[in-house]
Formats: structure tokens, C-alpha cells, sequence
């Protein structure tokens, strides 16, 4: 499979100006068909708690722009959006489209980033989502997600061979970041790629770092600070094979007893 991590410096909450920015990064480089694109979360506003920025309208602005632009490159496009606002509440999903404007998932994040509000701002998701493309099974989460191992581990029980994970991840935390996607791979046995946003909002700097690892933790890249577009392809075989050599997802046990058990 193809991969191209597109690390983004976003216009706040500014969906047009972003979107005309991200049409021309990708018009200046070369898109093989049928890749798998992907934008960071929360792609064309960035981390903002005032949903009736980042919600979209009734006319899925955000995910209009993706189905463009997966039709445009023969490609799927997996990318962060905010979901249109009820109650003034939004939700912080991920969301992947087909070259036919066809939904392969819809993924809601499952760990809200409390220190900044956003489960006062943004509902939670309660389980992982898979799509396949290109043959191979792929698993999105977003951002905060990455410091919870055991939300990854449902995924990988189901047979999710690569693991994408879409940020906001500020630079003063950037190696945790590196570090994390890392060790989920290991874990996991499975391709993780994590896609950063780059540049700066009203409270947060972001050195980018976007990287991907392959399932025994090798690096396979990893960026500076500056807006660019990684070009990636993984064998699904790797983690096929490697799973099958060694089949620690087969080991996995419950440790502990489930509440009300213990006392049995």
C-alpha cells in the first residue's frame, strides 16, 4: 500500500483558506493512484474548542473537500473533521472516503484531551472502527487516543495491520509522540503511521514529527517542523509474517478479573 502523510500547517479555523492551501501542496507534488492520503486531525481548522468554527454546516463542507480530492487522485483520503454541532457540542472524528465518494469508516475519538476542554466541547467515541484498502486492514485514532494503549489493543484483536493516527500533538510534548507511535507498533505488531500538524495556533506550537514505524518499531520516517508530504509503501506480508512467527496478539489473556468477579 501507498501512503501519503501530508504534515500540515492548518489556517485557523479557516476551512476555505485551508482547504486552497492543501489543493495547491498537492497539485506541487505527485500522487500515485490508489494511495491512501492522509491529513492530520481536525485538518482544516486545528485544535479549536469553538465548535462553531470547527463543526461543520449541513453542506459537510470538510468532507465535501475530501471526496474531492479522493475523486481527484484516484485515492482514499483519511483525515481529521469536526462534525456538524447539536446542542453545541461537536464530535472529533476521522473519517476516510473512496475515489467514489464512498464512506470506508467513520471513527470517533475516544479520548477527549481534558486539559483543554474538549470533552466539554466534543462527545466520545466508545470502540476502535477497520476498513480495508488496498487489501490491507487499517484502524484510525486521533491525537490523545495514542496514550491509552487499550484502546489499540481491540483493533489489533481484529486483525488491524496498519494503525493511523491523526494529531494536533504540541512540540513541548513531541517526543512522548515519537516514543508512543512507536511503541504501539511494537505492540501491536502493526504499521503505525502518526500524521502531525506543523505551525502554530493561539495556544499551542507544533514541531510536526510526523513519523511512521514498521511492526517491529523500525523507523520508517520521521519529519522536522515544516510543512511537507511523505510518500510511504508497506508490505501487508511484513505484519502478516511477523504476526505469524511470533504470535504474541495470540497470547493475549485477561489479567484481571472483571469488576464484580474478583469476590466470586
Amino acid at each position: 500500500m501507498k501512503i501519503v502523510a501530508v504534515q500540515l500547517n492548518s489556517v485557523w479555523e479557516n476551512k476555505p483558506a485551508t482547504h486552497e492551501k492543501l489543493r495547491a501542496i498537492l497539485a506541487n507534488d505527485t500522487i500515485t493512484e490508489e494511495s491512501l492520503i492522509v491529513f492530520p486531525e481536525m485538518f482544516d481548522t486545528g485544535f479549536s474548542m469553538n465548535t462553531s468554527a470547527t463543526g461543520q454546516s449541513s453542506d459537510l463542507e470538510s468532507e465535501r473537500f475530501l471526496q474531492e480530492i479522493a475523486e481527484t487522485y484516484n485515492s482514499a483520503v483519511l483525515a481529521g473533521v469536526a462534525a456538524p454541532t447539536e446542542n453545541g457540542q461537536s464530535k472529533n472524528e476521522a473519517v476516510a472516503f473512496a475515489p467514489d465518494g464512498t464512506e470506508l469508516v467513520r471513527y470517533r475519538k475516544m479520548q477527549p484531551f481534558t486539559l483543554t476542554g474538549e470533552d466539554r466541547h466534543y462527545g466520545f467515541g466508545d470502540q476502535h472502527r477497520i476498513f480495508e484498502w488496498c487489501g490491507m486492514k487499517v484502524s484510525p485514532f486521533v491525537c490523545y487516543d495514542l496514550r491509552f494503549p487499550e484502546v489499540f489493543r481491540p483493533a489489533a484483536q481484529e486483525g488491524a495491520e496498519l494503525i493511523v493516527v491523526m494529531a494536533c500533538w504540541p512540540a513541548k510534548r513531541s517526543e512522548h509522540w515519537v516514543r508512543l507511535l512507536q511503541a504501539r507498533a511494537i505492540e501491536n505488531q502493526a504499521y503505525v503511521v502518526g500524521v502531525n500538524r506543523c505551525g502554530t495556533e493561539p495556544k499551542f506550537v507544533y514541531d510536526g514529527r510526523s513519523a511512521a514505524f514498521d511492526p517491529h518499531g523500525k523507523a520508517l520516517f520521521e519529519a522536522d517542523e515544516a510543512e511537507q508530504v511523505f510518500h510511504l509503501d508497506i508490505d501487508p506480508n511484513v505484519v502478516r509474517d511477523w504476526r505469524d512467527e511470533f504470535p504474541a496478539l495470540r497470547d493475549m489473556r485477561q489479567i484481571c478479573a472483571p469488576r464484580g468477579e474478583a469476590d466470586a
